[in-house]
């Protein structure tokens, strides 16, 4: 593992220039659903009773919101909006895997193979993307109403999560999986493989590219909460520069996972020859 992390951490200084452009997409694309986030939320808290309301109160405000959910079309510009941000999210998505994986798989290449990519294999990441995407999301047609039906039956939320957990966390392992099978096939894309052959690849290697995944999601994990952490005991400036710098320490990181999963990927060719 130490050696394919070494191998991923080398190419990422090599293409810090990806790095960059991809913290720059996150920072506008989090700008954005702060703002649509804030122009939904921000009237719903103003219409909360102040002070702190009583119980009469309280259900009065709830009274109202069902009452503008179900009789008025008032949130339907926020349901449109929030489909636009997923659709641009899917769509946007599959180009900058193109744009990245090809850029590992021309290791030696030049510094615009981050477009090249994006110009020459936007088709297949986009086909392979939006089917994991629909395969991952499948068993919530049946997942989300068979949790809707035990919510309506038991009396307590313990009840609903001891039936519901089980479930959730076996559609989590699933798509986990799937998801690596997915990158697998998007890196054989990448490297002018074809599907089967690539998936072939990720399914030899499916123990470390699983390990590299759950090691780089624990140090994400640990690496949030470090930030969180410091951001709470360090307040004002610090805290505010902390805020600003974790998602570029949180881009970085996914280039190192992606790429050390990419070098365990391309390991298993070089042994196949």
């Amino acid at each position: 593992m130490k050696a394919y992390m070494s191998h991923g951490l080398s190419w990422v200084k090599e293409h810090i220039y990806i790095a960059v452009i991809l913290f720059l997409y996150q920072l506008l694309w989090g700008f954005f659903v702060y703002r649509f986030i804030d122009g939904a939320v921000l009237p719903v808290l103003q219409r909360y009773p102040d002070p702190a309301p009583t119980e009469m109160t309280a259900r009065l405000f709830l009274a109202e919101s069902q009452f503008i959910l179900m009789k008025t079309n008032d949130y339907l510009p926020f349901l449109w909006t929030l489909a636009a941000f997923v659709f641009i999210r899917l769509l946007l998505t599959p180009f900058i895997r193109a744009g990245v994986f090809y850029s590992m798989a021309r290791q030696s290449g030049s510094g615009l193979a981050f477009f090249e990519g994006i110009k020459s294999i936007w088709k297949p990441m986009l086909l392979l993307y939006w089917l994991e995407t629909v395969l991952i999301a499948l068993p919530a047609y049946w997942l989300v109403p068979h949790a809707v039906r035990q919510f309506a039956d038991r009396p307590t939320l313990a009840a609903v999560m001891t039936d519901t957990v089980p479930y959730a966390a076996l559609w989590l392992l699933g798509a986990w999986v799937v998801r690596q099978l997915f990158l697998s096939m998007q890196f054989g894309a990448a490297s002018e493989l074809s599907i089967l052959h690539a998936l072939l690849q990720g399914i030899r290697r499916m123990a470390p590219l699983l390990g590299l995944s759950a090691i780089f999601a624990a140090i994400a994990l640990l690496t949030g909460l470090l930030f969180t952490a410091a951001a709470m005991f360090w307040t004002g400036l610090t805290a505010l520069i902390l805020q600003q710098a974790f998602p570029a320490v949180r881009t970085l990181l996914q280039l190192w996972g992606l790429s050390s999963r990419y070098s365990v990927w391309q390991q298993s060719g070089t042994e196949e020859k």
